[in-house]
C-alpha cells in the first residue's frame, strides 16, 4: 500500500460520501479525420509527435502542445481474479453461504468479495462482533483455498444508537438520506460530521486489524463503502448533503477561497452580506457556484478516503487499499461526485468502476486506465441481471473487454444463484476459461500512434452526458485499438472569478416553469403550449401521451417536445448543444432550434433541422444576439414514428 504523509493526514480535519453509464453500440462511423497522434477535443484538432527517449526525463518546463499525448505504461498483470460478491445486509445462513460460493467457485470465480455492514458488526457503540463474518470467511480461506475481498459498508439502519440523525446527510429539503438495497433503511454518515467519520474510521481500523491477523495475503483488499450500492462515493439517488455540518463546512470552505463575502461576490455576481447567509446549489448545478459545491464535496470525500488509508496503513503492512465508484463520467457522477476520481485515488491501490452492461467498456477501461498510474490495479463488476436490454452476449462482452482492456478482477455482483445465474453459466465458465489459465490474451496496450481524446471535466457537468466524448472516442478507436483520454481537471480545485452567468440544462432542470430561466412546452403547427409537470414519474407532459421532458431527456410525440430558453437580458449568447439517440431501435429524431419562432439552421434535414440516430449524435454550438424575454427553442421532432424516441440532452446558454 502507498506510503503517504501521516503526520501531515493525522493534522487534517474532516472538512467535513446508477451503476449503469450512457449506453453505446457499434458506429457505422469513420475515423473523420482523426488519426494516428491526433488530439480530439473542443478545439481545432492538432498533431502530437511520437514521445522521445527524452520525454520520458523528468522536466521543469510547463506542458506544451506537443507533449499532449502522455504516455500511458502498459501493465504486467501476472495474477487475475474473478470474484462473485455476496451481500450481507440481512443475515444469511451459514449453508447457504456455502452453497453460493461451491456453486461460483465450479463456474470458474476463483475468489469471493465478502459484504460486512458497518451496522451488523457494532451495533454498540465500540463493540465489534465479526463472528459470523469469520465463519464466512473461514470458509472461503481455509476450506476453499480462495481469495477473498473484503468490503465494509458504512450504512448505518434507521434507529441507531451509534451514529445518530445528526450526523447523516440529508437532501436539499432537509429529509434524512435513507433507501438503500434490501433493507431500505440504510443511512449515509455526513462527511462532513467529524463525530460520524471518526467512529467510522476506529470500525474499519479494527476490521481490517482483525482480519490482517486472521487471514494476511488471503486478504485481496480491503474496500471501504458508503452509498446505497456499497460504494466508496455520495448517495446519488438524490442531491446530497446538505446537513447543517456540510453547510457548515461549505460556508467555511468559501471563506477560505475568497477571504472576504465581498471578493465571493465580485467572483460570483451574488449580494450576499455574510457567509453564513450562503445556501448550497443544486449538486447539478455547474455556473461558478455550482463549480464551487462540486470542489468542496470532492475536497470532503477526498479527505474521508484518505484518513481510511492512513487507518488501514497504520494496523497492516503490504496490503492493498481499493475504492469501488459507480461510473465517473456519467449523469449520475454529478451526484456520486466522482469526476474527479483521479486525485481521489492518490492513496488507493485498487480503483473499481462500476459499468452496465449497456456501456462502452472500451471507452470506460481505456478512461479510467488514461487517468491513474500503472501502479493501480483496475477493477471493474458485471452488474445484473435485472438489466433493461442485457443479454448474455453483452455480459460476456463486458468481462471480456474489462480483462482484455487492463483489469486485475471482474466481479458478478447482484446475482443469486438462481435460474437467472444458471442461464449465463456459459458466460462464466467462458470469461474464467479465457482470462485465468496459464496462457490469457495479450493486454491491449498504448503504442507511439496512439490517439487522444481530450475531456475537460467542467463540460462534463455542464453536458451531463459523455456522449460527445464517446463519439469521439469511437473515430478515433475505428480499429480497436487503446485511445489516450486526456482528461483535463478544471473543476475539482476551481475557483471561478466570473461572474458571466451560465445556464445549463439538465443542471437547471426544474419543476416549476420558468425557474433558472427554462420553460418545458408541447410544440405544433398551432404553436407552442406550456406543459403539465407530472410529479409522479418527475417529468414534464406535453399535449400527446408521449410528448415528455425529464432531466436529461426529451421525448416526441404527435406533437414536438421543445425546451426553451428566455433570456433574461439582452446580449450575445452562446448555446451549446448536444443531442443523442438513447436507442438503436427507432428510427431516429430531428432537432429544430428557433429563436422567437424563426428557425436557426443547424442542418438540411427538414427545413433547417438535423437529423439524429442511434450513433450519429447532434453536438454544435450557436452564437446569437439576444433582447431580454428573447425565447431560444430546442425541438425534438419524431422523424417517423415515435417509438423509442427517447433523446439525451444537453444544452449550456452562455452570455459573452
Amino acid at each position: 500500500m502507498k506510503r503517504f504523509f501521516l503526520i501531515l493526514l493525522a493534522l487534517l480535519t474532516v472538512v467535513a460520501a446508477f451503476p449503469a453509464c450512457t449506453p453505446d453500440a457499434p458506429s457505422d462511423e469513420t475515423t473523420d479525420g482523426v488519426t494516428e497522434g491526433t488530439t480530439v477535443g473542443d478545439a481545432t484538432e492538432q498533431s502530437t509527435e511520437p514521445p522521445t527517449e527524452a520525454d520520458t526525463e523528468p522536466s521543469t518546463e510547463p506542458d506544451t502542445e506537443e507533449e499532449a499525448v502522455m504516455p500511458v505504461k502498459p501493465l504486467e498483470i501476472t495474477d487475475r481474479y474473478f470474484i462473485f460478491r455476496i451481500w450481507n445486509f440481512t443475515e444469511r445462513s451459514l449453508s447457504t453461504f456455502k452453497y453460493i460460493v461451491d456453486a461460483a467457485a465450479a463456474d470458474g470465480f476463483n475468489a469471493i468479495k465478502v459484504h460486512i455492514p458497518w451496522y451488523r458488526a457494532e451495533k454498540t457503540e465500540g463493540v465489534y462482533d465479526y463472528g459470523v463474518f469469520d465463519e464466512m470467511i473461514d470458509y472461503v480461506v481455509k476450506e476453499k483455498g480462495m481469495k477473498v475481498a473484503i468490503s465494509l459498508d458504512m450504512t448505518r439502519r434507521k434507529g441507531d444508537t451509534v451514529i445518530p440523525e445528526t450526523e447523516i446527510m440529508r437532501d436539499p429539503a432537509g429529509n434524512l438520506c435513507i433507501g438503500g438495497s434490501e433493507t431500505g433503511d440504510r443511512m449515509q454518515i455526513s462527511f462532513n460530521s467529524a463525530t460520524a467519520v471518526d467512529k467510522c474510521v476506529a470500525f474499519y481500523k479494527d476490521a481490517v486489524k482483525h482480519y490482517d491477523e486472521r487471514y494476511g495475503d488471503m486478504v485481496l483488499f480491503y474496500l471501504p463503502a458508503f452509498s446505497q450500492y456499497a460504494e466508496t462515493e455520495y448517495w446519488c439517488a438524490g442531491e446530497y448533503d446538505y446537513s447543517d455540518n456540510a453547510k457548515t463546512a461549505f460556508r467555511g470552505f468559501l471563506q477560505d477561497t475568497y477571504g472576504t463575502v465581498d471578493a465571493l461576490n465580485a467572483a460570483l455576481g451574488t449580494e450576499y452580506t455574510s457567509f453564513d447567509g450562503v445556501e448550497p446549489p443544486s449538486a447539478g448545478s455547474s455556473d461558478g457556484f455550482g463549480q464551487l459545491w462540486y470542489s468542496f464535496r470532492h475536497k470532503s470525500l477526498k479527505t474521508v478516503i484518505d484518513r481510511l488509508a492512513m487507518a488501514q496503513e497504520e494496523v497492516t503492512d503490504n496490503t492493498k487499499f481499493a475504492i469501488q465508484l459507480g461510473c465517473v463520467y456519467d449523469t449520475a457522477s454529478a451526484l456520486r461526485g466522482t469526476f474527479g476520481f483521479t486525485e481521489l485515488c492518490e492513496n488507493v491501490d485498487v480503483f473499481w468502476m462500476d459499468d452496465g452492461p449497456l456501456s462502452n467498456h472500451h471507452f470506460s477501461m481505456d478512461y479510467v486506465r488514461s487517468c491513474l498510474p500503472a501502479s493501480i490495479e483496475l477493477a471493474q463488476e458485471i452488474d445484473g441481471p435485472y438489466q433493461n436490454g442485457a443479454t448474455p452476449e453483452l455480459y460476456l462482452e463486458q468481462g471480456m473487454v474489462c480483462f482484455e482492456r487492463g483489469c486485475t478482477y471482474v466481479s458478478a455482483a447482484n446475482w443469486g444463484i438462481d435460474d437467472h445465474y444458471r442461464a449465463y453459466r456459459s458466460v462464466w465458465q467462458e470469461i474464467s476459461s479465457t482470462w485465468l489459465g496459464e496462457n490469457p490474451p495479450a493486454v491491449v496496450q498504448p503504442n507511439e500512434n496512439t490517439p487522444t481524446v481530450e475531456v475537460p471535466l467542467s463540460e462534463l457537468l455542464r453536458r451531463r452526458s459523455p456522449e460527445r466524448y464517446i463519439t469521439m472516442y469511437r473515430r478515433a478507436a475505428a480499429n480497436g485499438e487503446f485511445v489516450y483520454i486526456k482528461v483535463v481537471d478544471d473543476l475539482t480545485h476551481a475557483k471561478p472569478s466570473d461572474p458571466t452567468p451560465v445556464f445549463t440544462f439538465p443542471g437547471g432542470y426544474s419543476n416549476e416553469q420558468g425557474k433558472n430561466n427554462w420553460y418545458y412546452r408541447s410544440s405544433a403547427r398551432k404553436g407552442m403550449t406550456d406543459m403539465t409537470f407530472d410529479a409522479a414519474n418527475n417529468r414534464w407532459k406535453g399535449d400527446a401521451e408521449f410528448c415528455l421532458i425529464s432531466a436529461g431527456s426529451m421525448h416526441p410525440d404527435t406533437t414536438d417536445a421543445a425546451l426553451v430558453f428566455k433570456a433574461p437580458k439582452a446580449g450575445e449568447i452562446t448555446c451549446t448543444y448536444g443531442f443523442a439517440s438513447a436507442s438503436d431501435q427507432g428510427d431516429g429524431v430531428i432537432l429544430y432550434v428557433k429563436h422567437n419562432g424563426k428557425t436557426v439552421e443547424i442542418g438540411n434535414e427538414k427545413n433547417g433541422g438535423l437529423l439524429i440516430t442511434y450513433g450519429s449524435p447532434a453536438d454544435g454550438e450557436i452564437t446569437l444576439t439576444v433582447a431580454e424575454g428573447d425565447e431560444i427553442a430546442f425541438i425534438i421532432n419524431r422523424n417517423g414514428t415515435n417509438t423509442f424516441d427517447a433523446t439525451d440532452t444537453s444544452v449550456i446558454v452562455s452570455y459573452q
